[in-house]
């Protein structure tokens, strides 16, 4: 077995520990192995699986890792935001503080403005804040 074999199984293994209710399909699909086929026109999606017979073990892996990134963040972010109260009469600086966000926040906003502006949203910044912040 490859060392990438091996390694996308423990990550797969590690992943169905953390909660025994998945499927194995589902644990396949919810960590980026299997993918939907890409569109251009978002109002028709395409909800054909894409073949990922030719696809390499470092994309795989890749994808993975970039899923659990994903859900590391989201679930800092839910923890954070869950501890502030009266945020509407905070400023974003003040937001991102209080919630043990702003580390992150600086991190995501320099290497992932997806991540970042998840941040923002999550701390209910309003969409024309969040352009100027992210220019």
């Amino acid at each position: 077995m490859k060392k990438e074999h091996q390694e996308i199984i423990d990550l797969i293994s590690t992943y169905l520990e953390y909660d025994n209710d998945l499927r194995f399909g589902q644990a396949i699909f919810n960590l980026g192995i299997n993918e939907f086929q890409k569109t251009t026109d978002p109002r028709n999606p395409n909800y054909n699986l894409r073949d990922i017979h030719n696809d390499n073990d470092a994309d795989i892996l890749k994808r993975i890792k970039r899923q659990l990134k994903w859900f590391d963040l989201q679930k800092r972010v839910m923890s954070g935001t869950s501890k502030l109260v009266g945020i509407e009469g905070m400023t974003v600086n003040e937001r991102l503080y209080a919630s043990d966000l702003m580390e992150l926040f600086d991190e995501m906003k320099k290497t992932n403005k997806e991540y970042a502006q998840y941040i923002l949203k999550s701390l209910k910044v309003d969409r024309e804040s969040i352009e100027k912040i992210l220019k």
